[in-house]
């Protein structure tokens, strides 16, 4: 996934030199975080990956999903 599509999404970028980070907030239960091609989801206080989440569709699924 590229930054542009992620910026366009609504996910702010949270990167430093070290690392690719973005974080979108979807509800005060819900968080995606996405860094280095991982992805993970917060959802009523435990992260879980999310290791089929690969593209841009599957990442738009995913918001999709806990909207």
């Amino acid at each position: 996934m590229k930054k542009e599509e992620l910026l366009k999404l609504g996910f702010k970028d949270k990167s430093c030199s070290d690392f690719e980070q973005f974080t979108l907030d979807i509800n005060e239960f819900v968080r995606i975080e996405t860094y280095n091609l991982l992805v993970d989801i917060f959802v009523f206080d435990h992260w879980v990956n999310v290791p089929n989440c690969k593209t841009i569709a599957d990442m738009k699924n995913l918001i999709k999903l806990f909207s």
